[in-house]
């Protein structure tokens, strides 16, 4: 499917079950995440490690949320496959 951000159901708990299952439907997710090492490469790719989903940057935030790695989220980011 196609990036749409008009749609796109937020997640911002760290529910990576959650976050796979929608993609899996179809659906854009914007996920917060921590901006560490990882997601900084898979920005730059456009895609995420093992061709989970693809990536773009909304924002740098602080107190985003929760990363799905358990750390507090500083970005929030679009996925979608």
């Amino acid at each position: 499917m196609a990036l749409d951000k008009n749609n796109a159901v937020e997640i911002t708990n760290g529910d990576f079950q959650a976050i796979s299952n929608l993609l899996s439907e179809g659906k854009t997710v914007l996920a917060a995440l921590e901006l560490g090492p990882k997601v900084q490469e898979s920005l730059k790719n456009g895609k995420m490690s093992d061709d989970f989903a693809f990536i773009e940057l909304k924002e740098k935030k602080e107190n985003a949320g929760t990363c799905a790695c358990g750390k507090d989220a500083n970005v929030l980011v679009y996925l979608w496959r």
